[in-house]
């Protein structure tokens, strides 16, 4: 996957700046580093609000990766709460991935599942509250039974209270939601049984123990004299209130160390067990009653470090939005990148990725949220003298390799990427690395700043929009719709500007103006797409006679002019006579029942002269005028020419016919054809039969000898002749060679 010749493996994660997340991640990175292997860890920061576009947004990071190319991939499922996206991630890791597949704490048939062994850990807590502190009635506070790991625990309690003899019946079992909000329900629902006060409520994860006893202490109850109470998971918070909750630790440590052992063991071919267990330990604390003075001085410390890292996350924060609100496009973000990162200790490197040209609107042409090829937008690193550096590449790259290949060192490399989103735009994705490899960006902090470039990602694509509709606005004001040039109103605007400016520099000017003379016949007799095609194509005789100061409209239906600068009369002969050469070219090389024809004139706007641009314009047709007749009447015997060669082609054609026909000499008529299209009657018959031959050759099956005779040619030894001169090579072998 990263262009390091290392192999790479995938960690799908929620939230995770929490503890546990946390802490798996950090010694997923140092078991994979001391492997030989990448980490990059695909993160969310989960639901918010039931907010529909950001849920969707952040279920985005399930297609950042390519998943055939991780050599292991590590889910962490109990800890997603974005409705459906569990669902979406085991469906393309089944569908994609070819490598070992391993479930954290929750145990699924069609992968590897490490598990802790919690019907064990519960039981030995109900031991130790009985044994130790001679408890009688123990209610339990269980949680979702699709759990795998929430089922053993609650059969552990059931199990060990029966065992022990201790009272018990289903009724001391209450459902609960794993969360902190849990508290009043529970103990209104314990209270209410018919049976005495609970001498304890074990509880089967720690936040639902921590909201157990803030409703306890509400109610006036006291823990753990009054009511023990105990959690599982040992989470951070866990050891940040008082009393410190009684919890079993099942050490996020155990369990990277067991996933990479499967992994090497998936790459040396040994074979695989479907579940492992990791052991846990039951830590008794101050909540059922065991240490007391040492841990309210751990609390307190820990309080104050927190109370000082908040003050210093609020003012970063505040700064932050500061420096957001003058941002109004990309070359804003390097300074604000550039702090967050000289103001997070252990920042590495961060970098961000976005889809190109702007393309962050999901629509139905596009299957992935993310293109294939990629922009990484900036870099943010420490340079020399370990000094902030953030340059802004603007590298493509292919997304399946998820950084630029001169991104990625030698060595083994940890990555954490996160989906960049703001409603239903997809920006692209943030990565960050560590110096130590482990996940630590003022924890929270990283979400509201991740949140905050995603706000202004979408204010700088607003104001882009804005400056587009402005940009289209002027366009149609000024330009025609057709050809994209200017239109009378641009034009007359765009050379007023450029007379004065050539006035100023002591320069002259050439208004070069051109009339399309069977414009309107063409669209009356084959229509506005014909017509259209002619004007588009006349677009491009014109931008071969372009030059760096110019100025090209269409002033209306059928005339258009080129403004041109600093030209000498033999310079403006030439280019007038090379323009017809060009419209002539087209005439000759498509095969349209009709002719372009043109007239043309100029005016030269000497220095020192004072004319308008109006003025310019009106001369310009004056002298277009004076010179019609010539040019019209040459023309127009060449074009009947032409007409009646691509309508007999397949004849015998006489030019002395052909003369008579048209009114006029054969000299005159050969003189005419020659003018005009550069090249004599007959090469011109030789050069359009030959082009027919070649259609025939390539989309037919006639044998040579056919092909002769429908181009006009009665001996295919004389046609074969022809063809290889103007060719190189036989009609046979140039069959061969096309169809091959």
């Amino acid at each position: 996957m990263l262009n390091n010749r290392k192999k790479t493996i995938g960690v799908f994660v929620c939230k995770l700046p929490e503890y546990f997340q946390r802490t798996l991640c950090g010694a997923l990175a140092d078991e994979a580093v001391a492997n030989g292997y990448n980490l990059v860890v695909f993160s969310t920061f989960g639901e918010y609000d039931n907010n529909h576009d950001y849920v969707e947004g952040e279920s985005n990071c399930l297609y950042i990766p390519n998943y055939d190319e991780l050599d292991g991939i590590i889910l962490c499922l109990d800890v997603f709460d974005i409705p459906g996206m569990v669902g979406k991630l085991i469906e393309q890791v089944k569908e994609k991935a070819h490598c070992p597949v391993i479930s954290i704490r929750q145990k699924r048939d069609e992968f590897i599942s490490v598990l802790s062994d919690d019907k064990k850990a519960i039981m030995a807590m109900v031991d130790h509250l009985v044994d130790e502190h001679n408890a009688k009635r123990i209610y339990y506070l269980s949680g979702p039974s699709y759990m795998h790991d929430i089922r053993m625990r609650e059969d552990g309690f059931r199990e060990r209270m029966k065992s022990r003899g201790v009272a018990f019946r289903e009724e001391y079992i209450f459902m609960g939601n794993l969360w902190y909000n849990i508290g009043k329900e529970a103990v209104d629902y314990f209270f209410s049984l018919d049976d005495e006060r609970p001498d304890a409520i074990l509880c089967a994860n720690d936040y639902m123990a921590i909201s157990v006893c803030e409703e306890l202490c509400e109610r006036g109850f006291r823990v753990p004299e009054d009511i023990i109470v105990t959690g599982f998971d040992d989470v951070e918070e866990a050891r940040d209130i008082y009393p410190m909750l009684t919890t079993v630790e099942a050490c996020p440590e155990n369990f990277a160390r067991c996933a990479m052992e499967i992994i090497k063991k998936a790459e040396r071919g040994e074979k695989l067990e479907k579940q492992y267990y990791i052991s846990t330990q039951n830590q008794y604390r101050n909540s059922c009653g065991c240490k007391e003075a040492e841990e309210a001085k751990q609390i307190f410390r820990k309080q104050f470090e927190k109370n000082q890292r908040l003050v210093h996350l609020y003012k970063q924060n505040m700064f932050m939005v500061f420096r957001m609100e003058g941002i109004r496009d990309y070359q804003g973000l390097p300074d604000l990148v550039g702090k967050f990162v000289e103001g997070n200790t252990g920042v590495s490197d961060f970098y961000i990725c976005l889809n190109p040209d702007e393309k962050y609107e999901l629509d139905d042409s596009r299957k992935s949220p993310y293109e294939d090829e990629m922009e990484m937008l900036l870099h943010a690193y420490y340079g020399k003298k370990m000094s902030i550096e953030v340059p802004m590449p603007q590298k493509l790259f292919k997304r399946k390799n998820l950084l630029p290949a001169d991104e990625v060192t030698d060595r083994p490399c940890v990555f954490y990427i996160n989906p960049l989103h703001y409603r239903k735009h997809c920006f692209g994705y943030a990565i960050i690395s560590f110096f130590n490899n482990r996940f630590y960006a003022a924890e929270d902090f990283y979400q509201s700043f991740v949140i905050n470039i995603c706000t202004v990602l979408e204010n700088i694509y607003i104001q882009n929009q804005i400056e587009q509709l402005s940009n289209d606005k002027i366009r149609l004001i000024r330009r025609d719709s057709v050809t994209h040039m200017y239109n009378p109103y641009g034009f007359h605007e765009m050379a007023t500007q450029m007379l004065h400016d050539a006035t100023a520099a002591g320069i002259n000017c050439v208004f070069f103006y051109v009339r399309l003379e069977n414009l309107q016949e063409i669209t009356e007799i084959y229509g506005k797409e014909e017509s259209n095609e002619i004007l588009l194509c006349m677009k491009s005789v014109f931008e071969k006679f372009e030059q760096e100061k110019h100025v090209l409209g269409r002033l209306g239906g059928s005339d258009f002019c080129l403004l041109l600068e600093d030209k000498m009369q033999e310079e403006i002969e030439v280019l007038a006579q090379n323009f017809v050469n060009e419209v002539n070219e087209v005439n000759i090389s498509w095969n349209k029942e009709f002719f372009i024809e043109v007239r043309y004139g100029w005016f030269v706007k000497e220095v020192g002269t004072i004319s308008s641009t109006d003025e310019c314009i009106r001369s310009a047709k004056m002298k277009m005028k004076v010179g019609a007749q010539m040019q019209t009447s040459a023309a127009k015997y060449a074009f009947e020419a032409m007409k009646e060669i691509r309508q007999n082609y397949q004849k015998e054609i006489s030019v002395t016919y052909m003369a008579e026909q048209i009114g006029i000499s054969r000299t005159h008529l050969s003189h005419c054809f020659k003018l005009i299209y550069q090249k004599s009657i007959q090469d011109y018959i030789t050069s359009y039969r030959m082009e027919k031959a070649q259609e025939l050759l390539i989309h037919t099956q006639k044998k040579i000898k056919e092909i002769a005779f429908l181009v006009g040619y009665k001996d295919e030894l004389y046609f074969s002749k022809v063809f290889a001169r103007l060719y190189g090579m036989s009609p046979s072998k140039f069959r061969k060679t096309m169809l091959t």
